[in-house]
């Protein structure tokens, strides 16, 4: 079965994506049932995944979209307040005073996530801290290791990110869902 076409239109994704909502949990069970028959290991499918993937990233420009950073809370960790402070000019503790919320962050078991969203460093659809940038936007989207874990998280983010729509949508076609 061929593969289908590269979308990137974030209004066709949001809709279809909505609409394929129960597809996306049977297919994950799918994935969990054929898996486990077929005896196959985490490690296949994570190669998978990253081929799938490897693949679609080079067809998006990130930069045209920045979905991501308009939707998602930004998860930071201890180690991106140097970056990220370099980065602004601002010292640790004044940028983690100023732009760090932290107890909503441990409600959803994160260290910290910036107070604002969309993210208060978005300029456009550009990141302006780009090489300092977290951790966590540095990754996204991460689909591996273990997707299989780690899939329902993402397919939940299938109608906001043009690259995970269009992963799970050729992985569908490569399992023969």
């Amino acid at each position: 079965m061929p593969l289908p076409p590269i979308v990137t239109r974030l209004e066709h994704i949001a809709t279809q994506a909505q609409r394929l909502r129960d597809d996306y949990d049977a297919f994950r069970y799918y994935i969990d049932l054929m898996w486990e028959r077929e005896g196959r290991t985490d490690a296949e499918l994570d190669a998978l995944v990253d081929e799938i993937a490897a693949g679609v990233v080079s067809y998006i420009d990130c930069t045209a979209c920045a979905n991501c950073c308009r939707s998602i809370p930004v998860a930071l960790v201890p180690d991106d307040i140097p970056a990220l402070a370099a980065g602004t000019g601002l010292s640790p503790a004044d940028l983690t005073a100023q732009l760090v919320d932290q107890p909503v962050a441990h409600q959803h078991g994160e260290w910290g996530i910036f107070h604002h969203s969309p993210c208060t460093f978005l300029d456009g659809t550009v990141c302006s801290l780009y090489a300092h940038r977290p951790a966590s936007c540095r990754a996204y989207p991460a689909f591996t290791p273990d997707f299989r874990y780690l899939a329902a998280p993402i397919m939940a983010g299938a109608g906001l990110c043009p690259i995970i729509f269009n992963v799970i949508e050729r992985l569908k076609v490569r399992l023969g869902w």
